[in-house]
């Protein structure tokens, strides 16, 4: 009777513990749900859903105009120098600054007049005074010269006569000269642009007396610059005068035409000239000293090519995308292009005549997207 109690204890915990056991161990639906689970994750997955539609483009080979890049600086077809042909005369006025469009003629500065004026009416009187001389000598010589004639005069006499009327003739001319030089002196006091043309540079201060042929002013002729392009002489090898360059700056592109081109090679760079003239470069704000790139049409050439819609960069590389028509899925492929031509773009390697590639969208497609086709 003592150990009564004890034994219900145990037989109730042995209850316990079946009714744990019983609620941890999965029933039949639990099994069966699981094994359906297992079968179907073992089952092939049915094929994906289009996620884009896209149309696609055939890989043509057609006629590419043939270009050649090159680098180059812009400077002035020609500069024309302008500089003080007086000397020990000031400069009394400045007409015109760096920039200014000037015409043939037009004065743009003026130096002191006064002191040339003067010399020049100096000048001036001592050819009246020669030409007084010389008209007298000549009517002596001329009397002389029919006195001779009679035997009125020795020949000794007649001769001393006839050489002071060329002495006179002499001085007379050497006055006009001075005088001319005076008249020169004085035309000189108004600098004139030799030609049409822009002010690229001025020295000239107002009050200086420059030394003859100090630079005054320098002119670019006519406003006329020229893209003096740097060729290796492969390349010259295939520019010809004559020949069409476009010519591009951050703020234009310009049409140019080869002048020349240059008869030697550098023998330090081993690149040579080629001048190539640029029409209204100052009018499109182009300046001597930039460096631009250019440029030459070469003809055409035979090249294979996709619309460039068709590409996109990613990662430091060019794809495009073709389609597997049995899958419909597309296939990413690596290319190698060349510069783009108008709305196409030269694939050199990756792709051949025929083929299909997307035609847009290909951003937003990966390797192995399903899709469907449009026309």
């Amino acid at each position: 009777m003592k150990f009564e109690p004890r034994s219900v204890k145990y037989s109730a915990a042995l209850v316990m513990a079946a009714l744990f056991l019983n609620a941890c161990s999965p029933g039949p639906e639990e099994e069966a749900t699981k094994a359906t689970e297992a079968t179907t994750a073992a089952e092939p997955a049915a094929p994906g859903k289009a996620s884009l539609s896209v149309e696609l483009a055939v890989v043509e080979e057609k006629a590419v105009p043939l270009q050649l890049s090159v680098n180059g600086s812009l400077a002035a077809w020609q500069e024309a120098v302008i500089g003080s042909q007086l000397n020990g005369v000031r400069i009394d006025s400045l007409r015109a600054e760096v920039g200014d469009v000037v015409k043939k003629g037009q004065t743009l500065a003026l130096f002191d007049q006064e002191t040339v004026k003067a010399d020049l009416a100096q000048a001036r009187a001592v050819v009246a005074e020669a030409q007084a001389l010389y008209e007298q000598a000549k009517l002596n010589a001329d009397m002389i010269r029919g006195i001779t004639e009679q035997g009125a005069v020795s020949a000794q006499e007649r001769n001393q006569v006839i050489a002071a009327e060329k002495s006179a003739q002499a001085r007379l001319m050497s006055a006009k000269a001075l005088q001319t030089q005076q008249e020169i002196r004085l035309r000189n006091t108004t600098v004139t642009a030799p030609d049409n043309g822009v002010i690229s540079a001025r020295t000239a201060t107002l009050g200086a007396v420059p030394n003859p042929g100090q630079e005054l002013f320098r002119l670019v002729r006519q406003q006329r610059l020229e893209w003096q392009a740097e060729v290796t002489a492969a390349e010259m090898a295939r520019i010809r005068e004559g020949m069409t360059v476009n010519v591009f700056s951050d703020s234009a592109a310009l049409k140019g035409t080869v002048r020349t081109i240059s008869p030697v090679i550098n023998a330090q760079s081993r690149v040579g000239m080629v001048y190539v003239d640029v029409k209204d470069a100052y009018s499109q704000g182009l300046k001597p000293g930039m460096y631009l790139r250019g440029e030459f049409d070469l003809g055409e050439q035979s090249a294979v090519v996709i619309p460039q819609t068709s590409i996109v960069e990613r990662d430091g590389f060019t794809y495009a995308f073709t389609l597997d028509e049995k899958t419909s899925q597309v296939q990413r492929i690596k290319l190698k292009v060349n510069k783009a031509q108008g709305e196409f773009i030269e694939v050199i390697d990756g792709l051949k005549p025929g083929q299909k590639v997307v035609k847009s969208g290909v951003a937003f497609l990966a390797h192995g997207d399903f899709v469907k086709v449009i026309q």
